[in-house]
């Protein structure tokens, strides 16, 4: 790795107002962005079609939670250098490093012998993952004009919509008449053909770069180190077997726990984890709302399969009427575009989210049909499609653009530690209560159901205080968008 000197870039900034994209850059940046979500997009879901029987053919099945929940522990790490990296060289090398590390992991699970190994591939994976998503946030927070980023976000979520549709057939019908080596082999070498033109298509967009030193870049390296490795030690513990927690374990489930959120609070708006108005507010209901969504999601193949006796490919459907209604709910409120509108957004969300985890519920056990589960998490890909993108445009808003970077680090951060943590204290519970899978299930969503709750209390206090620097900036960019 090239060392960091401190204090290499310096910047002039305009006074004068911003020069966004114009219509023909805005396209080529939607068509770029949108492409490669996409294509991160089939493999994520492809992948969690496959993985019930992906650990069965390894022999690992108790390995479940850690497979799933791994990328999220390395993406964590990388997450919390994008922001800084991409304000200070530039969103490109970094999304460049991400891509490179993504299609790494990639082949690594492809060709891995056993679990451990397609472990370690997911890990590289996930340090990728979180180099990609950052950067592609802060190109369209610093070169999109306001009124026009919330189409923006709802294209990305769009961007989910036909890997949804054809990635859970797709990998289906490769693990039971092929190999699932295939499902991990097909983005790799998608990536390899299509980095020419991710090179040509983003090299030219422009971002005025802040001065950040060693040290600066030290103290976001650290946290994000300590609280990744915290929750890869929850994650590794979820495949421990009913019978062997002990006193001792629990103990170290407790410290990684407080370990992993101390660690990353300096990373994050100050008053994040005591929901303060404002900017940590957004952040905090994004990890809680995408915690929620991943950490539920995350199991319900397995739940398909195991309890309801659906196949890989039914059990996909899952994961696509979830990224189908998402898309919707992000198309709807994409459209909405009054101030008094926006700022209803995160409860209303939040609320249906709630109401379709509690409509899954009941489906944990064999009595109720699988149909309910599906209905349930119908419901709850629209309510997360109406706030998660709208927290996006909203925290943005509240922050000056030479610190895009580090808001959508931030966001992006609370996202990955709160998907990482749900997956990995699901994984524990599903563990404990194991012998009894239907009750292990029940447990895993019951428990998440309460964080969810949690995320409708905190959604009412994203607006800031009146007066405050953060509704000052709200104004500005409310302002600087009417002037385009």
């Amino acid at each position: 790795m090239a060392r960091i000197e401190e204090a290499r870039v310096s910047v002039t900034r305009d006074e004068g107002p911003r020069n966004y994209l114009n219509r023909r850059q805005e396209w080529s940046l939607r068509v770029l962005a949108v492409g490669l979500i996409t294509v991160v997009a089939f493999e994520a879901i492809a992948v969690a079609t496959a993985m019930p029987t992906v650990m069965r053919s390894l022999d690992s099945k108790n390995l479940y939670a850690l497979a799933m929940g791994v990328p999220m522990a390395g993406q964590l790490i990388t997450t919390a250098l994008a922001g800084p990296w991409s304000d200070t060289k530039s969103p490109q090398s970094c999304l460049y490093t991400g891509v490179a590390a993504l299609f790494t992991g990639l082949l690594v699970c492809t060709i891995a012998p056993n679990a451990y190994v397609l472990i370690l591939g997911r890990a590289i994976q996930g340090l990728g993952g979180g180099l990609v998503v950052v950067p592609l946030y802060t190109m369209v927070g610093y070169n999109v004009r306001p009124s026009r980023q919330p189409g923006f976000f709802a294209a990305f979520a769009a961007a989910w919509v036909v890997p949804a549709i054809v990635g859970p057939a797709v990998a289906g019908f490769i693990v039971q008449h092929a190999s699932w080596r295939i499902v991990f082999g097909v983005v790799p070498a998608v990536l390899l053909l299509a980095a020419p033109s991710l090179v040509m298509s983003t090299r030219t967009i422009p971002y005025e770069t802040t001065p950040t030193t060693r040290s600066e870049l030290r103290r976001s390296a650290m946290p994000a180190l300590i609280a990744g490795i915290a929750v890869g030690v929850l994650q590794a513990v979820s495949g421990t077997p009913s019978d062997s927690f002990s006193a001792w374990l629990i103990t170290v489930i407790a410290l990684a726990t407080v370990i992993a959120f101390v660690s990353i609070q300096p990373l994050l708006p100050l008053g994040t984890f005591i929901s303060r108005r404002g900017l940590a507010s957004t952040v905090l209901l994004r990890g809680l709302i995408n915690g929620s969504f991943i950490g539920i999601e995350a199991f319900l193949p397995l739940l398909l399969q195991d309890v309801h006796g659906w196949n890989p490919a039914q059990a996909g459907l899952i994961l696509t009427v979830g990224s189908v209604t998402w898309a919707i709910g992000s198309a709807i409120q994409g459209r909405i575009t009054s101030f008094s509108g926006r700022r209803r957004l995160a409860v209303t969300g939040a609320f249906i989210q709630l109401f379709g985890i509690l409509v899954v519920l009941p489906g944990s056990f064999p009595e109720v049909t699988g149909l309910v589960v599906l209905a349930g998490w119908t419901i709850s890909g629209l309510g997360i499609g109406l706030s998660y993108p709208a927290m996006t445009v909203h925290g943005l808003s509240l922050t000056t653009p030479e610190n895009q970077g580090r808001t959508s680090s931030a966001l992006q951060l609370a996202d990955t530690l709160g998907s990482a943590f749900c997956v990995a204290i699901g994984g524990i519970a599903f563990a404990l209560v194991m012998p009894q899978e239907s009750a292990a299930f029940a447990t895993v969503f019951g428990g998440i159901a309460l964080v969810m709750l949690m995320a409708v209390m905190v959604a009412r206090r994203v607006q800031p205080h009146p007066g405050s620097r953060e509704e000052a900036q709200q104004r500005a960019s409310l302002a600087a968008d009417h002037e385009q």
